[in-house]
C-alpha cells in the first residue's frame, strides 16, 4: 500500500514539470529525478555520512600532511593517513562534494561538462576531432570530491600483469605485478559471487566491484558472439586478459560507488582529518633547503597560506599537478624562465611523457528487436527517462537507470600486429547498447606517443601509425556482428555516413580511418606527466617511492606518476597507486615524534621566542633518565610500554612565583614577517583545591575546570599554544573528555600530544593512557602542561614541555 502512495506521489511530481519536459527535456527529467531521490532515496542523500566542509578560519596553521587534490588518490590518502590518530591531515579539493546525480549510472554523460568538470578540451586541428565542436575534443577531469571517479563509466579494470612488470623493469622497485596485487586486493570489496574467493579478488575493502545492475538484453548476444569470434568469456582482471567480459563496475547496490564514497566518507567524522572544498591551490612553497613547507591556495576569494611539518602530496592529476609543480618552480628550467618563473629544481620531465587510450567512436550497427516487431533495438538515454523508470528507481529500486549503456561488455582482443600468445592485447572493445553523437569511444588503443608538452597535438602521432590499430580494431568488431549470435538480431552496419566521410564502401580501410579521424577521441585517461623512473632516468620525476626528485617532503601521487599508461581504465590503478602510496608514507614516518618534521621553512630568519613576567628560581637540575617510569611519583602507574617518546632531561623548579604569562610569537620568511602574536594570560596561585585554573578558564571563562560539556565547544583551543589539563594516576572525572581529540591544538607548534607521551596506541584517548578507573578521585591532582618549540639560527629543533603539578614546575626537554 506505502509503494502505490509513493508511486501515486511521484506521478503527481511528474505530472506537475510536465512544461519543462516539453520546452527542456532533459532538464525537466534530472529536476523531477533529484526531487524523486530526496523524497524517496536516503541511501543516496546519505545526509549522514556527507563530508562536511572544515570552516576556513578555522583551519590549522600547520597539519602533519596536507594532501592537494581529492580525487581517486587524494580519497583513499586522506582515508590511510588518517588511520594515524597522531597526524593531522588536511585534504585541499578545488570542487565541491559530489552530488546526488552523480551516483546513478545511466546519467554519467551528463555530468561531464558540468559543473563539476574541469571542462578540459583539446586543441583545435585539421587532423584529428574532425567532426567535433571546433575541431576540439573534450577532455573531462573531475573538479569533485572522488576526481573522475565520480564523472567516469565506472569500469574496473586493473590492466595487464606486463604493465607493471614492464615498470619494474625500467628501474622502478616494488612495482612488479605480484608486489602491487596486494593493494588491489586490499582495496577491492568484490561483491560478485564466482570472484569473491578467487586468490586475484579480495572481499571487505572500501571499494566495491559488482556487475551493473541493470543488463541489457543484447549483452548476452555480445558475448555469446565473442565466444562464436574464437574468444573466452573470463575475468579480465584474473590470470588472463584476452577475451569478452561483462563488465565489472565500482558500484555499490547498483549505485556508482566513487573513491569519495569508498574512502573519504566513512573517514570524514575523524577529527584528524579536515577537508575544504572549493581550495584552489596556487602554489608550493619551498624553502631555501628545497624543503616543501606549505601550500598557497584560495577560497572564495581569500588567499591562505598553511604548512606542513611532514609532506605536501600531490593528488592533482594528471594534468594539474605537473602544472603546480611547474608553478612552484620544479621543471624545465629554460622553460619556467621564458614564462617568468624562477626555477628552484630543474626537472625536464615534468609535464612531459602525457599518454592517453586513442578511440575512434561513432562505428555503429542496427539491430532488431526481437521482442518489438522488428524496431531498431537500441538504448536512448533520455527517452528511457520516463515516468516509469523514475518510479522504478526510485520505489523498486530498479530498472534502466541502473544501467550503463556505453560498455555493459567489453573485451581485450589482439590485431594483427600483435602476437595472441603473449596475452598483451592491443585493443580495448567497449561495446555498447546505444549510439549517441556526443564524444563518446568504442575501443582504444595503448598509448606511448603523447609527449608535445602543449597537448596541442594530442593525436596526430597516434593516428599516423603505419599499424592503424585504431582501423584494425574496427574490423574485428566488423567480423564480431557477423556472427550468429547477432545475425539473428539482423545486425548490419549503421548507414547514415559522418558528413566528412564520402567513401562508397563503408567498411573500407580509407572510410575507417577517415570516421578515426572525424570521431577521434581519447578515453579520458591521462598518465604519465609526472612519471615515475630510476636516477638514471633523464625524465623521471619521482622515485619508486613516489618522492619528487630534488625536494624534500613533497610528493606526486595520482595516475601521473605512471611512466607508461596501462592496459585498461586507469581508476582501479590509480587507486592501486594511492593504496601504496599510503603504506610507504606511513613507513617513512614511524608514529609518534619524529625529530625530522618541522613546521615552516628553515632558514636564518625563521624564530620563536618567549618572555615569562613570572619569576622562577631554578634550584639544581635533577637529570631523570626516564621520567615516566613506574618509580616516578608524578606518574607512578603510566606504562612505559605506551610511550614511545621518552624526555632527555627533566629541570625541576622548586619556586615558582605565577603572575602572569606572556607570550610572543613571530615567524618570518626571507626579510617577510609572516606571523605575530602577543597575548598574556593571568595566573591564579589563590585556589586552594586546583592549582592554577584560570590558566585554564583564561582560554574560555565558561569553559570551568572539571569537567566540561566538551560538546558545548567543539573548536576549543584557538591557534595559540595554550595550558592543558591532566590528571596523574589512571583515573579522572566521569565523562571528562567524552572527545578527547577534540581538544587538539591547531598551533604553530607541535603540542604534547603529536609527540605521543600521554597517549596509548590502542586508545582513543590522545590525552590518556587506558583508563581503568573514570571514578573521582579526592587525591587527584592536575597536571597542567604547555609547549614551546623553537628553531636554532642553523634549522636545528627544540621542544621544551612545562609541566605544572601540586604547585611545582617541571622542565621536559625533548
Amino acid at each position: 500500500m506505502s509503494s502505490y502512495n509513493s508511486a501515486s506521489s511521484l506521478r503527481g511530481i511528474y505530472s506537475s514539470t510536465r512544461i519543462l519536459f516539453g520546452l527542456l527535456p532533459g532538464l525537466g527529467t534530472l529536476i523531477v529525478l533529484r526531487m524523486a531521490i530526496h523524497l524517496y532515496r536516503p541511501d543516496i542523500e546519505d545526509a549522514e555520512n556527507r563530508v562536511r566542509d572544515y570552516p576556513f578560519d578555522r583551519l590549522y596553521e600547520c597539519y602533519d600532511f596536507i594532501i592537494v587534490g581529492g580525487g581517486s588518490a587524494g580519497s583513499v590518502l586522506a582515508n590511510r593517513l588518517s588511520e594515524n590518530q597522531d597526524w593531522n591531515i588536511l585534504l585541499l579539493e578545488a570542487g565541491q562534494d559530489e552530488n546526488v546525480l552523480s551516483e546513478v549510472p545511466v546519467l554519467f554523460p551528463v555530468l561531464q561538462t558540468s559543473s563539476i568538470d574541469w571542462q578540459f578540451v583539446t586543441e583545435p586541428s585539421d587532423a584529428y576531432c574532425l567532426s567535433m565542436v571546433e575541431r576540439s575534443c573534450k577532455w573531462p577531469r573531475g573538479k569533485v570530491l572522488g576526481g573522475s571517479s565520480v564523472l567516469n563509466a565506472m569500469l574496473y579494470i586493473r590492466g595487464n600483469k606486463r604493465d607493471y612488470d614492464n615498470w619494474a623493469k625500467m628501474g622502478n622497485t616494488g612495482w612488479s605485478y605480484k608486489e602491487i596485487l596486494q593493494y588491489f586486493l586490499k582495496a577491492e570489496d568484490m561483491r560478485i559471487p564466482q570472484y569473491q574467493h578467487d586468490r586475484y579478488h579480495s572481499t571487505g575493502g572500501p571499494l566495491t566491484v559488482e556487475y551493473f545492475k541493470y543488463e541489457h538484453p543484447i549483452t548476452r548476444n555480445i558475448l555469446e558472439a565473442g565466444q562464436q569470434l574464437g574468444y573466452n568469456i573470463l575475468d579480465v582482471n584474473g590470470p588472463y586478459q584476452t577475451g569478452f567480459t561483462r563488465s565489472h563496475a565500482t558500484v555499490r547496490d547498483g549505485l556508482r560507488c566513487s573513491a569519495a564514497k569508498a574512502y573519504l566518507r566513512p573517514a570524514s567524522k575523524r577529527p584528524n582529518l579536515h577537508v575544504s572544498v572549493h581550495s584552489l591551490v596556487k602554489k608550493i612553497l619551498i624553502d631555501e633547503h628545497h624543503r616543501a613547507y606549505a601550500v598557497q591556495f584560495v577560497k572564495h576569494g581569500q588567499e591562505r597560506i598553511v604548512r606542513a611539518s611532514k609532506e605536501i602530496i600531490l593528488s592533482a592529476g594528471a594534468i594539474q599537478s605537473p602544472q603546480l609543480l611547474l608553478l612552484s618552480g620544479i621543471g624545465d628550467a629554460v622553460h619556467l624562465k621564458e614564462v617568468g618563473i624562477s626555477p628552484i629544481v630543474s626537472l625536464p620531465g615534468v609535464g612531459r611523457n602525457l599518454q592517453d587510450h586513442i578511440a575512434m567512436g561513432g562505428h555503429s550497427f542496427l539491430f532488431e528487436n526481437p521482442y518489438n516487431n522488428g524496431t531498431e533495438y537500441g538504448f536512448n538515454l533520455f527517452s528511457a527517462l520516463n515516468v516509469g523508470s523514475l518510479i522504478d528507481f526510485s520505489i523498486y529500486k530498479k530498472g534502466s537507470m541502473y544501467s550503463m549503456m556505453e560498455a555493459e561488455a567489453m573485451a581485450f582482443v589482439n590485431t594483427k600486429y600483435q602476437d595472441p600468445a603473449e596475452d598483451y592485447p592491443d585493443i580495448q572493445l567497449f561495446i555498447a547498447p546505444t549510439a549517441d553523437n556526443m564524444d563518446g569511444g568504442l575501443f582504444g588503443k595503448r598509448a606511448n606517443g603523447l609527449t608535445d608538452e602543449t597537448y596541442a597535438e594530442l593525436y596526430e602521432d597516434i593516428l599516423y601509425e603505419p599499424s592503424f590499430s585504431v582501423v584494425e580494431g574496427a574490423r574485428i568488431v566488423q567480423e564480431l556482428i557477423r556472427q550468429p549470435a547477432l545475425q539473428e538480431l539482423k545486425a548490419r552496419p549503421n548507414p547514415n555516413r559522418n558528413p566528412g566521410c564520402n567513401h562508397q564502401d563503408i567498411m573500407s580501410h580509407e572510410h575507417l580511418e577517415c570516421q578515426a579521424r572525424h570521431h577521434s577521441l581519447t578515453i579520458y585517461h591521462p598518465v604519465g606527466t609526472c612519471a615515475m623512473g630510476s636516477t638514471s632516468n633523464p625524465e623521471a620525476v619521482v622515485d619508486p617511492r613516489l618522492r619528487v626528485y630534488g625536494i624534500k617532503s613533497l610528493r606526486v601521487v595520482d595516475g601521473s606518476i605512471m611512466p607508461t599508461i596501462i592496459s585498461g581504465n586507469t581508476n582501479a590503478p590509480i587507486i592501486m597507486i594511492a593504496e601504496k602510496a599510503s603504506d610507504m608514507i606511513k613507513e617513512d614516518w614511524y608514529e609518534g615524534f619524529d625529530e625530522n618534521s618541522t613546521c615552516g621553512p628553515i632558514n636564518n630568519t625563521t624564530y620563536a621566542s618567549f618572555k615569562n613576567s613570572y619569576t622562577d628560581e631554578v634550584v639544581e637540575a635533577k637529570i631523570i633518565p626516564n621520567l615516566f617510569n613506574e618509580t616516578t611519583s608524578l606518574f607512578p602507574n603510566l606504562p612505559v610500554d605506551h610511550i614511545p617518546t621518552h624526555p632527555k632531561k627533566v629541570t625541576k623548579i622548586d619556586k615558582m612565583i605565577p603572575k602572569a604569562r606572556t607570550t610572543e610569537i613571530k615567524e618570518s620568511v626571507g626579510d617577510k614577517l609572516v606571523q605575530s602574536q602577543s597575548e598574556t594570560y593571568p595566573m591564579n596561585e589563590d585556589d586552594p583545591e586546583h592549582k592554577y585554573p584560570s590558566f585554564y578558564q583564561s582560554i574560555n571563562p565558561r569553559l570551568i575546570y572539571g569537567p566540561p560539556n566538551v560538546m558545548e565547544y567543539p573548536y576549543w583551543p584557538p591557534e595559540t599554544d595554550r595550558i592543558y589539563p591532566l590528571y596523574s594516576k589512571l583515573s579522572r572525572p566521569s565523562g571528562y573528555f567524552q572527545r578527547p581529540s577534540l581538544y587538539r591544538t591547531p598551533s604553530l607548534f607541535d603540542s604534547l600530544y603529536k609527540k605521543s607521551l600521554f597517549r596509548t596506541p590502542v586508545s582513543n584517548n590522545l590525552f590518556y593512557p587506558t583508563v581503568h578507573d573514570y571514578s573521582r578521585k579526592d587525591d587527584v591532582k592536575p597536571i597542567f602542561y604547555e609547549t614551546e618549540r623553537v628553531f636554532t639560527p642553523k634549522g636545528e629543533e627544540k621542544c621544551r614541555i612545562w609541566l605544572y603539578y601540586d604547585g611545582m614546575k617541571y622542565e621536559v626537554v625533548l
